[in-house]
């Protein structure tokens, strides 16, 4: 699968590591607005939806494993 949409945050070019860090942190919150996503998510063709859906999955299978190796 290629990832026709994957890109790199500018800031990330522009600033120091560390001033990145702190920058996102201010404009990135931790916790989605659920409401956005559903906006979003209406708008999605079936193909960005099914791509979504996937990447979405994937995270909650890495943060799983994450969470039982840290358990462990």
């Amino acid at each position: 699968m290629t990832y026709k949409f994957a890109e790199i945050d500018p800031m990330a070019l522009i600033l120091s590591e560390r001033a990145y860090l702190i920058w996102t942190e201010l404009h990135h919150p931790h916790e989605p607005a659920l409401k956005n996503i559903a906006a979003v998510a209406k708008i999605l063709n079936p193909e960005e939806r099914k791509f979504a859906q996937a990447k979405a999955s994937a995270m909650v299978a890495y943060g799983r494993a994450m969470e039982e190796g840290l358990r462990a």
